[in-house]
Formats: C-alpha cells, sequence, structure tokens
C-alpha cells in the first residue's frame, strides 16, 4: 500500500514533463481533460473485476487456475493502486479547471470506496493478512488525503453537503476491509481460537479456574451448553442441521489452519467429528463446505458481518441508505450546479456502480451460507419467509458432491509429444523454467464417486488399524509415515518387499519412480489389451499418479521438500536416450507404443539403463517387476490386483504428504480453488489420523479440579 502511494506520487510530479517532451500539444490537451475521468472510472471497472474474480477464484478449479489466479492477483494490485492514483492526482488539483466547481471534491468519497474492497475479498494471500498494520497506515494516509481535499476544494453548492454521507460511507467501508485483515491475521486468529474459554460461567471467572474440563470441547473452546441444542434444535430443517454440524466442525478445526496443535474430548470427536454415519460423497461434501468456511475466515469480510451481524446490518443499511439519498439528491439538484455532460455522467457512473455492489453485496449476503445456517428456521413470519426463499439453495447445498476435480499431469505422455513436436527445441531456450510443462501439459478430469469411495474407504481402514493398535501416538505416526512400502508388504511379503526398497530417502523422487513405473504399466496393459475387468482400480491408480506428479511440478511447497526440478530434468534427458528414432511426422499413439516398448524390453534383464541409478532406472525396473507380477502361478494374480497394489502405495504416498503439509499451507491453495490435497487432509483429521489433533481420552484428576486449578493444555503432540 505505501509503495502504491509512493508511486502514485512520482506520477503526478513526472507527468507534466514527460506529456510535454513525448507528446504533441493536442494530446496534452485531451489528456488533461480525460485524465480523472478515465481513472475514477477505470478504478469502478476494477471493482467489479475484483468482486468478479473474488467469487471465482474460490470455487473455479479447471485448466484456467493459472490464469485466474494471475488475473486476481493483477486486478487486486490495480484497484488499490488505481485508487491511490487519482487520490494523489486529486490532491494536486488537476489541471482542468472544469473540475474545478466541486465535483473533484464528490468523486473522492467513492475512491475510499473503492479502497475498501468488495466483500468477497480482503487480501489476495495470507500474507497480506499478516501485513495488516501497513493496510491500516495506509488508510491513516489515503483519509488523511481525502480530509484535505474535501477542505481545499470546498465550494458552497450542494455537492459540498452531499459529498459528507458518501466520506462516512467510505471510512467504514475501508475501517471493515482492514478490520477484517487484523482479524485474519496469525496472531489475532490464535487470540480469537481461544478466546471461548473467557466466556465460560464459571466460579471465579477472573482467571477461569474451576471451569469443569467435562464440558471441553477442545483446547481454548469450552460447551456452553447451547451449542448442542443450536444443531439438534428439532423445528430446523436437515438441511439447516447439517449446515451448523460444517459450521461446529469448522469452529474445533479452525486452529489447525494456524498450525496449532490442540486437544477435543472424545464426547464430541465422537458425536459432532467423526464421521462415521456418512458415505465418501456425504463425507467429501462436508469438508469441502468447511473449507469454504475457512475461506471466507482468511479471505474475505464475510466473518466479521456475522460475527457481529447485528452491527454490520446497521454499518451496511446507513452505507446504502447513503448511497440512495444522495443518488436522489443529486439527480434532483443537478440543474442548480454548474457541470458538464460528460462529468454529470461520470458522477450518475459511480454513484450507480457502487450502488450495484450494495445490492449485489446484500443479496450475496442473504444466500450466505452463514446467514441460512443462523436465521433458515421456521421461527417467526420473516424467518419462515426467509427459509422458504433459500429453500432450494439449502437442498442444493446438502446434495453436493464435494470437490469436482483435480490436477493430472503425465509425465511420460509429456516427453513423447514434446519428442514429437518440431518446436521443441526453441521452447527449450525461451522456457527455461518449464512453465510451458508446468501448467500447459497439466489437466484436469472430473472426480469421480469412484475414486472418492477408494480415498475414504482407505482412510477408514487406516483408521481401523489405529483403533486396533490402541489409538497410541506411535502407532499414528508410523501409520502416516507409511509411503507405500506397507501396501507392497500386505500383498507380497516380507521377503518380497525388499526388492521394492529404493534408496533415496527424497520423497519427491519416490513419486518420479512409481509415477513412471504405473505409467509404463498403464500403456503397456492399454496397447495389449490386458484391462479387461480392472477398468475401475486401473483409472484410481492412473488418476492418483498422475495427480501426486502434478503437486511434484506444480504445487512442490504442499510436499517435503525435494530435488524434483534436478529429477525432472535428469528424467527427460535419460528419456530422449531411448526414445525410437522415428519420424516426427508419426501419429503420437504410434509413438508413444514405439517409446514403452523401447522401455520396456521384458527379456533383456541386463540393459545397460540399469547400471544408472536414475528415477527412470527405477521406474523402468518397478514397471517390469509389476508386469511379472501377473504372470507368476504362484500368486495366481490378475491385472486387478496389481492395480489394486498401486493404488494403494499412491494412497500411502497421499496421505504421507497430506500429513506433512503445513495447513498454512493448504490454506494458502484455498485461493487456487483448494486442492484434493486438502480435502484429503481434514478428512483425515476427521478421522483422528492427525498428530496434531489429539482425542483426549481422560479428563484430567478430579482432584486437581477441588483445588481450583486447571491444568495447562498439553501442546506437545
Amino acid at each position: 500500500m505505501l509503495f502504491a502511494i509512493a508511486i502514485s506520487l512520482l506520477y503526478v510530479e513526472i507527468k507534466d514533463s514527460v506529456l510535454r517532451r513525448l507528446f504533441a500539444e493536442l494530446v496534452k490537451k485531451f489528456w488533461s481533460e480525460w485524465e480523472l475521468r478515465s481513472m475514477v472510472i477505470l478504478s469502478l471497472i476494477l471493482q467489479f473485476l475484483l468482486g468478479y474474480f473474488g467469487r471465482k477464484r474460490k470455487k473455479y478449479t479447471g485448466k484456467w487456475v493459472p490464469a485466474i489466479a494471475i488475473s486476481a492477483w493483477l486486478v487486486y494490485l490495480s484497484a488499490d493502486w488505481m485508487a491511490t492514483l487519482v487520490l494523489s492526482t486529486l490532491l494536486r488539483g488537476g489541471t482542468n479547471q472544469e473540475l474545478q466547481n466541486g465535483l473533484i471534491v464528490f468523486w473522492t468519497p467513492f475512491l475510499l470506496w473503492h479502497l475498501g474492497s468488495p466483500y468477497n475479498i480482503t487480501a489476495y494471500s495470507l500474507e497480506d493478512n499478516e501485513l495488516w498494520l501497513r493496510h491500516f497506515l495506509g488508510m491513516v494516509f489515503q483519509i488523511g488525503e481525502a480530509i484535505y481535499i474535501y477542505i481545499r476544494f470546498r465550494t458552497n453548492t450542494a455537492l459540498n453537503a452531499m459529498a459528507l454521507p458518501l466520506f462516512i460511507g467510505g471510512v467504514i467501508k475501508y475501517a471493515e476491509r482492514i478490520w477484517a485483515l487484523r482479524c485474519a491475521s496469525p496472531k489475532q486468529l490464535v487470540n480469537f481460537f481461544y478466546s471461548s474459554s473467557s466466556t465460560s460461567k464459571t466460579p471465579n471467572e477472573g482467571n477461569g479456574i474451576g471451569c469443569n474440563m467435562k464440558e471441553m470441547i477442545r483446547t481454548g473452546m469450552f460447551d456452553l451448553t447451547k451449542r448442542r441444542d443450536f444443531i439438534g434444535d428439532p423445528t430446523i430443517s436437515p438441511e439447516v442441521k447439517f449446515l451448523r454440524e460444517v459450521d461446529f466442525s469448522f469452529d474445533i478445526f479452525k486452529p489447525l489452519f494456524a498450525d496449532l496443535p490442540f486437544q477435543i474430548s472424545r464426547e464430541f470427536h465422537d458425536e459432532m467429528v467423526y464421521l462415521p454415519s456418512k458415505n465418501a460423497e456425504e463425507a467429501f461434501n462436508f469438508v469441502g463446505l468447511e473449507l469454504e468456511f475457512v475461506y471466507d475466515l482468511l479471505y474475505t469480510k464475510i466473518p466479521i458481518k456475522h460475527r457481529q451481524h447485528r452491527l454490520s446490518l446497521v454499518l451496511q443499511t446507513i452505507c446504502f441508505v447513503f448511497l440512495l439519498s444522495v443518488l436522489i439528491a443529486f439527480s434532483a439538484f443537478l440543474h442548480k450546479i454548474q457541470h458538464s455532460t460528460v462529468d454529470a455522467a461520470v458522477t450518475y457512473l459511480l454513484l450507480s456502480g457502487a450502488l450495484s455492489l450494495e445490492i449485489y453485496s446484500w443479496f450475496m449476503h442473504f444466500r450466505s451460507q452463514w446467514t441460512m445456517l443462523r436465521y433458515a428456521i421456521p421461527g417467526n413470519k420473516l424467518q419462515k419467509l426467509y427459509h422458504r426463499l433459500v429453500a432450494r439453495r439449502l437442498r442444493s447445498i446438502k446434495s453436493r458432491k464435494g470437490i469436482k476435480q483435480m490436477a493430472q499431469h503425465d509425465l511420460i505422455d509429456y516427453i513423447v509429444k514434446a519428442k514429437s513436436s518440431w518446436f521443441t527445441p526453441v521452447i527449450k531456450l525461451i522456457d527455461t523454467a518449464n512453465l510451458l510443462q508446468k501448467f500447459w501439459h497439466s489437466k484436469w478430469k472430473p472426480i469421480d464417486t469412484e475414486l472418492k469411495d477408494f480415498i475414504y474407504y482407505y482412510l477408514e481402514k487406516k483408521r481401523y488399524k489405529f483403533d486396533e493398535e490402541g489409538k497410541k501416538l506411535e502407532s499414528l505416526d508410523k501409520l502416516l509415515s507409511e509411503k507405500g512400502d506397507n501396501a507392497i508388504r500386505e500383498k507380497l511379503g516380507i521377503s518380497e518387499a525388499e526388492y521394492w526398497k529404493m534408496e533415496s530417502t527424497d520423497f519427491t523422487r519416490r513419486i518420479f519412480v512409481w509415477h513412471i513405473a504405473t505409467s509404463l504399466v498403464y500403456y503397456d496393459d492399454f496397447y495389449k489389451h490386458r484391462i479387461g475387468t480392472c477398468d475401475s482400480i486401473l483409472r484410481i491408480g492412473k488418476s492418483l499418479s498422475d495427480y501426486m506428479m502434478y503437486l511434484v511440478l506444480v504445487r512442490p511447497t504442499m510436499l517435503p521438500n525435494g530435488f524434483s526440478e534436478m529429477v525432472n530434468k535428469e528424467t527427460r534427458q535419460e528419456a530422449e536416450r531411448f526414445f525410437p528414432q522415428m519420424h516426427r511426422r508419426k501419429r503420437l499413439k504410434v509413438s508413444m507404443k514405439d517409446f514403452i516398448a523401447a522401455l520396456l524390453p521384458m527379456k533383456n534383464e541386463y540393459s545397460p539403463l540399469f547400471s544408472q541409478k536414475t528415477a527412470l532406472a527405477e521406474g523402468v525396473k518397478f514397471a517390469q517387476q509389476l508386469q511379472v507380477l501377473a504372470t507368476e502361478n504362484t500368486l495366481r494374480w490378475d491385472g486387478e490386483d496389481k492395480w489394486q497394489m498401486i493404488s494403494e502405495i499412491w494412497m500411502d504416498m497421499m496421505v504421507y504428504a497430506a500429513s506433512r503439509c503445513t495447513w498454512e499451507e493448504h490454506a494458502q491453495q484455498l485461493r487456487h480453488g483448494g486442492e484434493l490435497l486438502t480435502h484429503v487432509s481434514l478428512l483425515m483429521a476427521h478421522l483422528g489420523l492427525s498428530t496434531q489433533v489429539h482425542r483426549l481420552d481422560k479428563f484430567p484428576a478430579d482432584d486437581h479440579l477441588s483445588e481450583g486449578v486447571l491444568p495447562f493444555p498439553d501442546f506437545s503432540i
């Protein structure tokens, strides 16, 4: 913000000399007349674009994710900078003499409204929340500028009086944004997560001593006897009850997204958090809605509006009434004000634009999940009417199927296409960061019910193992640290598992190796018509493999640190040596078939490739071993058994990655529509498969409570 202010002041200082040197007098005159008009219009347009991209980036997953992310970033920065630039230009008074009649004063408060940003995007990333104090200082400076402009250019016309309510509304909007940034900053989140205990009614309210630990929901959050009644209200519809369950679960798991470990009581975990009664689609929908609440908490104004809903309603009504009354007053007094037709049109545009944004904000507030879980109840006549109006939306929310799409990156397919393209040598010279490979070649596919079932029931199997081993923390660590070795041991036995060990401890390299093996087996089975009845589990294994490769290349911050860039480069260079020398105009299907045949010489056990410890060499080795498994009579395996093991290996690696990814990184990815890995991580937390969530089986000894001493929560887990 302060940088934008500095750049704006610099522009104002040098623009005249630049125009004088580079352009003719006619151009300079045209720009002098239209500079402020064009900038305030552009500032308004940017507000509409900001609202659009704020909504789009929350839910969109698909091939345009990078374009939407870049567009949202550019619009977010440009919106603040443009409003700041206009204020700085107005501060100098401009050069257009026609604007000296009061319109400068009248246009100034709109810029404060624009700096307040739309309701659905206050921060582009989590770093903006951390820098809330810098934004606050920027707000003080901008409001000071606006006050100075108001005093300097005030006139005796009605415009001067009409600008005052707009100023008040602009300050309210701007302050709302800064308050939202502050509330979403890490320090304030930690205070907020632990503030519930202070509201517990205890014999000694001042220091919280004497609180009944059996009423604890989680560390820093206590049962106020209203929560269970709020969810179990017999008068509410099943859809509203579902939303309230999601909201309560969101309340419990909020500390995770600040990377805070916490304890949770056994009673509330088993009743409210654990999802044993839900099938896979319902569970994915449940955590998907939770993540929408998390996104709102970190990136929008919505939570602060609902935290103090009465105050927010009053302020929003004041702003709306101010805008509407000023629009009416401006229309009534326009004939008494000296103005040009163009300036009047611009003023009407600013007023109608601000009014449209407010109406849209009201509409989205009306149909917000936060509003529905509180007011869509059969209470008074107004609440019954509201429930009828949103009944269809409530049903659609409950019937959702959770995350819709997942990214895919097939490294073998990319290598073949790159080798078969005439433009590859030129692209290599230009694209040194492999952006084309990472973003253009990455595809998106729907997440079907079969894949969700496989993921969810595999996690439930992990939970069952955890229960069998006594729910010990050591057992949980072991379960979450399996990278596919356990799936191999269960399928092949301990003695055979020795042939599948990898020397490297680099997790990203392991993903490369198993991705290469999975792709080679997939294409070999496809071209040799071995798919048969294993089509479903084959697609699951291939989808998980391609998704994990996408994470390695495009979202490496979600995985443990590794040498992914070097392994990627090494694999592509190594593959070119084994690529058959064919004419580039051959069809890609034929090229892929020949390439697989070159990499899988099933009868050649002494290929020189195996003498090198590369990811490609190990991948080919594992692919050959996988293909041999289905032909061994001793195991009596078929294609389905083989692909079942491959899929379970990938699930082990996904669980490992999910358990190692920080929750802050999960929160960062919500601004890109959310990753499947984030949904899996939250499902694991619900199932008790998170080392940061400690299910409290036993309560502290009663003698501690009788002495009035409340044990400090254990954060060592």
